[in-house]
């Protein structure tokens, strides 16, 4: 068997679902996968601890720490222990930005193991400078292979000097079973969720899901929703307008609450942070899924969104809309900050403008090739990649 130890900062319940499957999949391959997580929590987000049973076995380099907390010293020192202890064949490891993925890179190198890249960045999700590009490009090509997001993040590596048969594709994936299962359950017992926050209402809404934070754009969401109100007010007949909930939480909540009472904007609920389990109830009674962000690696809510049956408005600096969205089929892209965009896209979805049924079954037939198994497979192409390019590697050095 080989070892392959597949390693984020910390599990949220996207990757704990990604390796059960690929530990399942992948063991009849003659592939061992191994988790490991940095740290046993972390400041951004606030998934509850899941230390359930797994299929794969799982280990914490720093056990008990915030990863956010950790000094570099330590971060270092704690991911070589771990992996010294392991000795694994292979280590998939989640970015090169950092101590962490440092640290897991020279023991690879050290140990003359295949190093694996797992990375959905892509060239416009921040600001670029020629300097921290060079330095990017001798990080990166000291990879063996790598396991992208999608078409956008494919070019990035291969313009940092990734090799193109060395990238695969499928980082960025979720549970596509569980979200239609569960939200197709909510649609079956509307009354049932009418106890969660911001479902106590009859009538689809629009939805939008993000981190309270900056890049993430939610003040364009209810200026255009704000928009969108005023547009069915003025037109013949007079239509009621689709609510909007805003789930999550974050250090731009204060400003979204006053921006909602400075402009008046009716029908706004903001539930909170919302845990996996109660997730696709919000899906599966809304109408339709809004992400507005400036910047975006890539969007896991849009493939939820996209698995629970939903159109989606979805900005076009999402990482994702190359690949999941195809304007017209399963909803539509807007410049993340045209106001006037986004509120006639909300329009025309809510006023029978466009058939909703056909665009919800296009978002599930499109998504359908980005399950669980896209992350099993790209894994197990970039092993064999890896192999590959790690031999010529050990060859050019003798």
């Amino acid at each position: 068997m080989v070892t392959v130890a597949v390693y984020w900062s910390r599990f949220g319940p996207y990757h704990i679902a990604r390796l059960n499957h690929a530990a399942r999949s992948l063991s009849a391959l003659g592939v061992n996968v191994v988790g490991v997580e940095i740290a046993s929590d972390d400041d951004i987000y606030g998934w509850d601890v899941d230390d359930g049973p797994t299929a794969f076995e799982r280990h914490v380099a720093l056990p008990g720490q915030v990863f956010e907390r950790v000094s570099p010293v330590q971060m270092v020192r704690g991911v070589a222990a771990l992996l010294d202890r392991l000795d694994p064949d292979a280590v998939a490891l989640n970015g090169y930005s950092y101590y962490d993925a440092w640290s897991a890179l020279a023991w690879c190198k050290l140990h003359r193991r295949r190093a694996i890249l797992m990375s959905d960045s892509h060239y416009a999700d921040a600001s670029r400078s020629t300097w921290k590009e060079w330095c990017k490009r001798r990080i990166v090509q000291r990879f063996d292979a790598a396991l992208c997001a999608g078409k956008l993040q494919r070019e990035y590596l291969q313009q940092l000097g990734m090799r193109p048969d060395t990238i695969h594709e499928g980082v960025d994936v979720v549970d596509n079973d569980y979200f239609w299962r569960e939200a197709e359950r909510a649609r079956r017992n509307r009354d049932g969720c009418r106890s969660l926050p911001g479902l106590e209402h009859d009538g689809p809404f629009f939805l939008a899901s993000a981190r309270f934070i900056k890049r993430k754009n939610l003040d364009t969401v209810l200026r255009a929703y704000a928009e969108y109100r005023r547009q069915l007010g003025k037109g013949a007949g007079k239509r009621a307008p689709w609510r909007l909930v805003v789930l999550g939480d974050g250090p731009e909540r204060p400003a979204l609450d006053r921006l909602v009472r400075a402009e008046g904007i009716e029908g706004v609920s903001f539930p909170g942070f919302v845990q996996i389990g109660q997730l696709p109830a919000y899906y599966g009674l809304a109408g339709a899924f809004v992400h507005a962000a400036e910047r975006e690696q890539w969007g896991l809510v849009i493939n939820e969104a996209m698995a629970a049956g939903l159109p989606v408005l979805v900005s076009s600096a999402c990482g994702c809309a190359p690949d999941l969205v195809a304007n017209g089929e399963n909803g539509f892209t807007f410049p993340p900050r045209d106001i006037t965009a986004l509120a006639s896209l909300m329009a025309q979805v809510s006023t029978g403008m466009v058939d909703l049924q056909a665009m919800a079954a296009a978002s599930r037939a499109r998504i359908a090739g980005w399950g669980l198994d896209r992350f099993s497979q790209g894994l197990y192409a970039a092993l064999q990649s890896a192999s590959q390019s790690h031999e010529q590697r050990t060859k050019g050095r003798r």
